[in-house]
């Protein structure tokens, strides 16, 4: 009767150990399930009724950030540490999402020559489109980098989908910094010569390129 008794006791302890993680994960659970069902008792008007600018603006708090409207009307806020901006599209539930000036390189620097070849070899590899501008001073080049994808209630869950492209602006930027970086180590060597980046997978479709011409006006006798 000892040995049972013992047993018994054992199970209770573990049981009441256990009890407080079951009702956490029972709770997660329940929440889900209610926000699905909220959002399959909306008809389509109500769906409808939800900005898209509310929305990301809802879910960029829960993951932690700070949104604010800027002077342009769109949604401002720092993601690890980066500037980053949306624009939502109203209409279609499109959004687009920048992070502007993330670096900047000079023209001087040794591996500026290859930076074109290094975005597009990052850009085809990537959910992030990554843009170089010429500053004003026509000495420092400002890397920029965008995402368009579709944003909408219906779309499951948005918090993880948000973290997730934010978080590919970072995997671009490191890509892209650690071509430049061993590029500039091997220019600095005087036995090495850097080969041009080469981005493979387009010479296939070369052939069916259309020339882009300019037209000149006419001009009149």
């Amino acid at each position: 009767m000892n040995n049972i008794s013992d047993i018994a006791l054992l199970i209770a302890v573990i049981a009441l150990a256990l009890w407080p993680i079951v009702l956490f994960g029972l709770n997660i659970l329940n929440r889900q399930k209610k926000r699905l069902k909220h959002l399959e008792q909306l008809t389509k008007d109500e769906l409808d009724d939800i900005k898209t600018q509310d929305l990301v603006f809802n879910t960029l708090k829960k993951i932690g950030c700070q949104p604010s409207i800027n002077e342009e009307g769109n949604i401002g806020f720092k993601y690890q540490g980066d500037d980053f901006y949306i624009a939502a599209e109203e209409e279609n539930r499109f959004i687009m999402i920048w992070n502007p000036w993330w670096g900047s390189i000079s023209t001087d620097n040794e591996a500026f020559p290859y930076l074109k070849e290094i975005i597009n070899l990052v850009n085809i590899n990537s959910l992030i489109t990554t843009v170089y501008m010429v500053d004003e001073d026509g000495k420092t080049v400002g890397l920029h980098s965008r995402c368009h994808t579709f944003f909408s209630p219906n779309e499951g869950e948005l918090e993880e989908h948000m973290k997730m492209l934010l978080d590919c602006f970072f995997d671009a930027h490191n890509a892209i910094k650690d071509n430049l970086s061993q590029l500039g180590q091997n220019a600095e060597s005087e036995n090495t010569k850097t080969e041009r980046i080469k981005v493979k997978g387009f010479a296939a479709y070369k052939e069916n390129s259309v020339p882009i011409e300019t037209q000149k006006k006419e001009q009149n006798p």
